[in-house]
């Protein structure tokens, strides 16, 4: 079988973030030390696949290692016990690396939730893993990382369309809001389509994530001023207002959803109860 080796600059795991650099720097380092017989696992290799990480990096390197009982710590690297490896069709610097589904098992059921779902949630959106196939491989509970795998798995969904989103649907699952439709759309008296990033029926909530990219990005932005692309979203919301069902609609930032008690106070704000 070929394989073909990922270099770190290649990786799409925010290199410019320092502790990311160390940490693909780390791995780089390690991998001549490892034995044969070991891949690359958990977010060790979610890094590798280019999943977007928030928070600071691991300062571990993980792999997975049958011949290792439990797990097993030493500086700077942690071996997990596999019946089998179950590698990628990719290598780093010549040790494999775990296939996403298993590597996205791995990171839901060990790691907090808004991290793993961030992570496994652009894998989702890639097609690279459905939704129903990642729950059918989480673990029965009572087994550890059960409970937390499927919270993450239920704040899952192909339609989310940045980070912001992804972080905003396993804040809104940790607190206990109603399931949400991803990317509703709203029909206009002229016919034209307003669409939000959640709406949740049962409550008459929009909410919106709110990243700052949009007003400064030159990507985003198409060559429009940023005061007439915030003008436009104002008049959105303004329009969203006049649908009777819409009760409220809430705007988040990454600020607000950085602490969860910071995110319910946001929710009371518009009179609900989390």
């Amino acid at each position: 079988m070929d394989h073909h080796r990922i270099r770190p600059h290649l990786l799409r795991a925010a290199p410019s973030d320092p502790s990311v650099a160390r940490t693909l720097r780390r791995r780089h380092a390690s991998a001549p030390t490892l034995p044969d017989g070991v891949a690359f696992s958990h977010l060790t290799a979610a890094l590798i696949h280019g999943w977007p990480l928030i928070g600071p990096a691991p300062d571990r390197v993980h792999v997975v290692d049958p011949g290792t009982p439990g797990v097993v710590h030493r500086s700077g690297l942690v071996r997990h016990h596999a019946d089998d490896l179950d590698v990628a069709e990719i290598h780093f610097d010549g040790v494999p690396v775990t296939v996403p589904l298993r590597a996205a098992v791995q990171v839901a059921t060990t790691t907090v939730p808004q991290v793993a779902a961030v992570a496994i949630d652009h894998a989702v959106r890639s097609g690279v893993i459905e939704v129903p196939a990642l729950v059918a491989a989480l673990p029965d509970p009572p087994a550890r990382g059960s409970r937390r795998s499927r919270l993450v798995a239920s704040a899952l969904h192909p339609a989310h369309e940045s980070a912001g989103e992804s972080y905003t649907a396993i804040r809104m699952a940790e607190v206990g809001l109603p399931n949400a439709v991803p990317q509703q759309e709203f029909r206009l008296p002229d016919g034209s389509l307003v669409r939000v990033d959640f709406w949740i029926p049962e409550l008459g909530v929009v909410i919106e994530f709110d990243g700052k990219q949009k007003y400064v990005d030159p990507s985003m932005l198409h060559g429009q001023d940023p005061t007439e692309v915030l003008w436009r979203e104002k008049r959105r919301e303004d329009q969203l207002r006049m649908f009777p069902e819409v009760r409220a609609i809430i705007r988040v930032i990454w600020w607000d959803l950085a602490e969860l008690d910071r995110f319910r106070a946001v929710l009371r704000l518009h009179g609900l109860r989390v």
